[in-house]
């Protein structure tokens, strides 16, 4: 909501200042935005490139995985391109009235059987649309490419350098994508904030979470603690378990919204109660219960049986801790010195996505 707030500011004083002058065949005020798909964007136009900082930077870089879809942000026709795959991957458009954009750092990796980026083969892909070549007609949100590292991206992380161009002028594209027509905030309306939210995104899209707030499931709740019913629905998805006992296992749970997942849990000899008789589904998971039960579904192990925190030596899901580190998945709590787990801490619902995310190698 702070997001969307200082966005519809910032398009009110843009309006009231009358905006900058168009042509009327291209208006970058009502530009398609020019990715489908989770991103970030940079404002980073004008800022210093080359070791000496001998130029600057004519675009902004809108940070998001590889593959993800670029669209054209309007109609026009391409006219800047890559002649081939070694010096793949960009191209431009002219919509006409002196306006172009350009579309950088598209894929150049190759791709396997299964539509995965094979690492370490920049040059042997090509991230440009089928059909699109120079003197191609496009409209406005048509795919043309997808989203890579080529070029001198090679060393950093996937994302697409977007120019937008007045008669040979680069112009700052940044507060026209903030209002672009389709800009694409996520599944979820509450989590735009969180660190977490491409990791709520990839545990949404693998069928792990719905949303904390039926029917409507738009909002994720990503700084509220994550109950232990919760995480049973969690794991009850990820491992795809579906046989049960057909009778709670926990006097609690009985008529609960989790009872299934708790009871599937169960079976599969992962739960395990808060006394001897009670699951306690409403009571928010903390971090040493969260490493048990990571540990009971995944089966991780501490074979050198490595001591890797120092405050939980009385916990009894000290094991299990030291097991969930030892596999990478926790690195612990207090930051640079990562020595302790702080074990009696609540879990939020967007640290458990993450959790899932390391766990499910998503």
């Amino acid at each position: 909501m702070k997001r969307l707030i200082l966005v519809l500011a910032a398009l009110a004083a843009l309006m009231a200042a009358g905006g900058p002058a168009v042509a009327a065949g291209f208006d970058p005020n009502t530009m398609t935005y020019p990715l489908d798909g989770e991103n970030r964007i940079t404002d980073s136009f004008g800022d210093c490139r080359g070791a000496d900082c001998s130029r600057s930077h004519e675009g902004v870089d809108i940070m998001a995985a590889k593959g993800v879809p670029v669209l054209a942000a309007g109609d026009g026709t391409v006219t800047w391109i890559s002649s081939g795959p070694s010096n793949c991957c960009y191209l431009g458009i002219d919509h006409g009235d002196g306006f172009v954009t350009r579309y950088i750092h598209l894929n150049d990796d190759a791709i396997d059987e299964a539509g995965n980026y094979i690492p370490n083969t920049d040059g042997q892909g090509w991230g440009i649309a089928e059909g699109i070549v120079n003197g191609s007609a496009v409209t406005a949100g048509q795919l043309i490419g997808w989203v890579g590292d080529s070029g001198n991206a090679a060393e950093n992380v996937p994302h697409l350098h977007f120019e937008l161009r007045k008669d040979g002028s680069p112009i700052d594209p940044y507060q026209y994508l903030l209002h672009a027509a389709a800009v694409w905030r996520g599944t979820f309306s509450d989590d735009d904030e969180s660190v977490h939210e491409a990791n709520i995104e990839k545990i949404f899209t693998a069928g792990i979470t719905v949303g904390c707030n039926p029917p409507l499931n738009d909002e994720f709740c990503p700084q509220r603690s994550i109950t232990r019913g919760e995480m049973a629905a969690f794991l009850a998805r990820a491992l795809n378990l579906s046989a049960t006992t057909g009778a709670p296992a926990y006097d609690d749970v009985t008529g609960h919204l989790f009872e299934i997942a708790v009871d599937r849990l169960q079976t599969a000899g992962i739960a395990f109660g808060c006394d001897e008789d009670s699951f306690c589904p409403d009571r928010p998971l903390e971090r040493d219960e969260m490493a048990e039960l990571l540990v009971r579904a995944f089966g991780y192990e501490n074979p050198d049986g490595t001591d890797f925190f120092a405050d939980d030596e009385d916990n009894p899901f000290e094991e299990s801790i030291n097991k969930l580190a030892n596999a990478g998945i926790t690195v612990g709590c207090n930051p640079p010195a990562y020595d302790n787990y702080c074990a009696d801490r609540n879990l939020s619902r967007a640290e458990m996505a993450t959790f899932f995310v390391r766990s499910l190698d998503l």
